[in-house]
């Protein structure tokens, strides 16, 4: 009996040109999924991009940023009893000059320009009358001291607090006073976001730089934190933060400033990112219908108008959970998009994971518009329904598969895989050079040190260079009243889980037969001026240095015992003149 043999079809051969296409094609933009957004937002964002020339996208994420900001703190969604999430976004729109990436900031900064030149009167007249109370009390107080009661002094009225909600360009220490006055949430609006990310790196005086960082991504999470400040020894506690963040950013500048150690961080996983194909600006006389911004408005009115839950006399969030469908829809997303992220290389995985919870942020904005535009079955206080979840799983998704896209385009590999741009180059020759004078220097030393940085108007180079240690992680600045000091930071331990320190900050006692068992006790700081090193001796050379110092010792003998000799003999004593009559 014979057997059949199936022979199947070969493969088509798979040529270079349509790997490339391939290659090419993931790379391509996908378009923004509108149909997933609320009505009123979908008429915004589409009347705006139109009005504007600009793709969808650049309008979408500024918008959902914003909405998330106006709910604040006053809300969480909860899968779980132990797994929340906040409305807190942070989105980037990347892209070049002239490519129209700033119209969705344009557009969030005219949506809430009324609230804010409100908040800026009512501080203002606050202010007014604080004065004149204080004026008052400034009298009583005097009128008192001068008199002979028994009675209370007069209480100095307390200074009014501001009403924020937009912030630009503040390092976190300066931030957190206004968080604490503003328990709602802010909105960091920037529209360069270079800035705000170096930020993070700069000196501030409650602390040594580069610890912003790390405070920003607990801010993330809204999560409390304290602040020591340096100038009053003061502790400020902010148990709620939240801060939302929205702005542009040029491709270049965001893969310069993520170094490899800072995407190992969390810091770029975190950021929502579009870059969309850039388009020529043509002229259009679409605009928005003013009805289409009314609507808008009203959404945002709602939305601030939340508030929190007193509990024992403090704010907390209302928890919103989930449906049953709502979580059993949640629960097969974790399970397939878990699946994927491990499948990921480091930088990716690390973003890849961060999507689960912005699956969470987006319904929960999603239900709440609904609610703000009074769609039946979605309250501010009740469930997360399962079309506001499949809205955010899908949105988590689109996000993702751009994060992947801007990933290969902008070239961020793995996190062990350093780029080595000219930046970075220089900014590694010169931790060398700073390593060898000691682990710090000046900028006028470092003015007179390396080729690169000689000569006059260097003081710009210098800092740039300086700022990208403290990027990477590998330096930070220390200020004082005279001067600025660039300080490397230590990057490894040894066996005693002591800190590694630079060669020249390391001193071995002489005592010590091996060396190591005294080394870390005889660690101590050197100055950074330069010794000179002795050349090694050759063995002619180290034969005329013993006869040298045989000689050496002879002559300090023979002078020993000649002023031995000297001073044995005794001199006969000074005869004094008589006196003259």
């Amino acid at each position: 009996m014979k057997t059949e043999i199936k022979v199947e079809p070969l493969p088509p051969h798979i040529d270079g040109e349509l790997i490339e296409q391939r290659a090419k094609a993931e790379t391509v933009a996908q378009p923004f999924p509108l149909d997933l957004l609320p009505r009123v937002v979908q008429k915004y964002v589409k009347e705006g991009a139109e009005a504007c020339g600009a793709d969808p996208s650049v309008i979408a994420l500024p918008t959902l940023v914003t909405l998330a900001a106006c709910i604040g703190t006053t809300r969480k969604i909860a899968a779980k009893s132990t797994w929340t999430a906040p409305a807190i976004l942070w989105g980037a729109v990347v892209g070049n000059s002239g490519t129209l990436k700033s119209c969705g900031y344009d557009l969030s900064r005219d949506l809430l320009s009324k609230d804010e030149e409100r908040y800026q009167s009512e501080h203002e007249e606050a202010m007014k009358r604080h004065r004149l109370e204080h004026a008052k009390y400034k009298r009583a107080q005097t009128k008192w001291s001068r008199g002979k009661t028994d009675s209370e002094p007069p209480s100095e009225p307390a200074r009014p607090s501001a009403h924020r909600f937009i912030v630009d360009d503040q390092t976190l220490e300066s931030l957190v006073p206004v968080m604490q006055e503003n328990p709602r949430g802010l909105f960091q609006l920037t529209d360069e976001l270079r800035g705000f990310f170096d930020g993070m790196g700069a000196y501030s005086s409650g602390g040594r730089s580069g610890k912003d960082e790390s405070r920003w991504l607990s801010v993330f999470d809204a999560r409390p934190f304290s602040v020591d400040r340096k100038q009053n020894r003061e502790r400020i506690s902010v148990p709620m933060t939240g801060v939302s963040v929205s702005g542009t950013i040029q491709p270049s500048i965001l893969a310069n400033t993520f170094s490899p150690n800072r995407i190992a961080s969390g810091m770029l996983a975190r950021l929502l990112l579009v870059m969309p194909e850039p388009r020529a600006k043509k002229w259009t006389d679409k605009e928005m219908s003013l009805q289409t911004r009314n609507a808008m408005r009203r959404v945002v009115v709602q939305l601030k108008d939340l508030e929190h839950q007193i509990v024992d006399g403090a704010p907390q969030p209302i928890v919103l959970k989930m449906s049953r469908l709502a979580k059993k829809r949640f629960a097969e997303f974790v399970d397939s998009h878990g699946a994927e992220t491990i499948q990921h290389d480091e930088a990716l995985a690390a973003a890849w994971a961060k999507f689960e919870g912005y699956a969470m942020r987006f319904a929960l904005v999603d239900h709440l518009v609904r609610a703000a535009c009074g769609e039946n079955g979605c309250r501010s206080d009740g469930p997360v329904r399962r079309k506001s979840i499949e809205n955010g799983i899908e949105l988590s998704r689109w996000f993702a598969s751009e994060t992947e896209r801007i990933y290969a385009t902008l070239n961020f590999a793995k996190l062990d895989d350093q780029r080595e741009g000219p930046e970075n180059r220089n900014a590694t020759r010169l931790a060398e050079w700073i390593k060898s004078n000691g682990g710090s220097a000046t900028i006028r030393d470092i003015n007179r040190g390396p080729r690169r940085y000689r000569g006059s108007n260097k003081e710009a180079l210098i800092r740039e260079d300086c700022n990208t240690l403290v990027r990477d992680n590998l330096a930070e600045w220390e200020n004082s009243r005279s001067v600025s000091e660039i300080v490397l930071l230590p990057t490894e331990c040894d066996g005693d889980g002591t800190q590694d320190l630079p060669e020249k900050t390391k001193q071995v006692s002489p005592k010590s037969p091996e060396g190591s068992k005294s080394s870390s006790a005889q660690e101590t700081h050197q100055p950074r001026r330069k010794k000179k090193r002795r050349k090694p001796l050759e063995a002619s050379s180290v034969n005329q240095s013993e006869e040298t110092a045989d000689s050496a010792v002879e002559k300090a003998d023979g002078k020993r015992r000649h002023t031995q000799k000297k001073s044995s003999k005794k001199r006969p004593p000074r005869r004094r003149r008589p006196p003259t009559e």
